[in-house]
């Protein structure tokens, strides 16, 4: 019986030449690292995007949340009760007492 055995892969794509198998090495082993590197800075990319999301939405609340800030300070009634409330300020004539 005569067993037919395949060629490596590499002979079979260059059979003449050991320099062409050793250059397709060479390219293909660069072109994974490169490939390894791109996708490692697409993570980080990726990752810095999540991180400044999370940031422009917390700056985004607390924009909201100064602005009602502002809209109370605005509201002559809710000003006068911060005061009283907060500042124990009286009219004048009224009488202060301590809680």
């Amino acid at each position: 019986m005569h067993s037919k055995r395949k060629r490596p892969f590499l002979k079979r794509l260059f059979p003449d030449s050991v320099m062409l198998r050793c250059v397709f090495c060479v390219s293909v082993f660069l072109c994974i690292v490169v490939l390894g590197i791109q996708s490692y800075h697409f993570a980080q990319l990726k990752m810095q995007e999540h991180e400044i999301q999370q940031d422009m939405d917390r700056l985004t609340d607390e924009k909201e949340e100064l602005e009602q800030k502002k809209q109370d300070l605005q509201d002559p009634k809710k000003l006068e009760q911060k005061a009283r409330d907060e500042l124990g300020l009286v009219k004048p004539g009224e009488m202060p007492y301590v809680k």
